[in-house]
């Protein structure tokens, strides 16, 4: 099978098995937080790390400047945009396997449990880390918030819509 084959695969598959529109629902928005992942997170984070380090949150948050971290010791800025180009990174890279994995994996139980899993520890461990540290700003906080909804939304739409339908009973 070449790629022309599965994709045309895929299209039939999600427009022409029947599935319910809430089960196609849940696949667009679970693709579309996979695309926000690796884009709007991961490039963004990496981009920024290697080049700005820090937003203009974090330094609000710490109440200090670029320059005062600078005096502090001029490897900490570099040690610090090593980290955030790494997580960056490594946030594309999740998002490149959410997106392959969406697009190609056939949706099953063991499939969204898996995802039901990774996503709760990712989502739950990055925004409990802001609480847990107090960094609480709403701008800062927007995108995760806004993607672990997403992700929510695309595994309860997915997991209702492929629900069988209640057989009605006769008589």
């Amino acid at each position: 099978m070449d790629a022309e084959d599965e994709a045309q695969g895929l299209l039939r598959g999600l427009v022409g098995d029947g599935r319910p529109a809430l089960s196609l629902t849940g696949i667009a928005l679970f693709l579309s937080g996979a695309f926000a992942v690796f884009l709007a997170a991961g490039l963004v984070i990496l981009y920024l790390g290697t080049t700005e380090v820090f937003v203009a949150e974090d330094l609000g948050f710490m109440g200090v400047t670029r320059e005062f971290i600078d005096g502090i010791n001029l490897r900490l800025v570099p040690l610090i945009a090593h980290d955030r180009a790494g997580f960056g990174g490594g946030l594309a890279t999740v998002g490149v396997l959410l997106l392959m994995c969406g697009w190609y994996a056939p949706p099953s139980r063991a499939f969204h449990d898996a995802v039901l899993v990774a996503g709760s520890a990712g989502f739950g461990c990055a925004i409990g880390t802001h609480f847990a540290e107090g960094y609480v700003n709403p701008v800062h906080l927007a995108p995760a918030f806004l993607g672990a909804a997403l992700f929510a939304g695309s595994i309860l739409c997915e997991i209702t819509g492929r629900r069988p339908a209640a057989r009605e009973t006769e008589g």
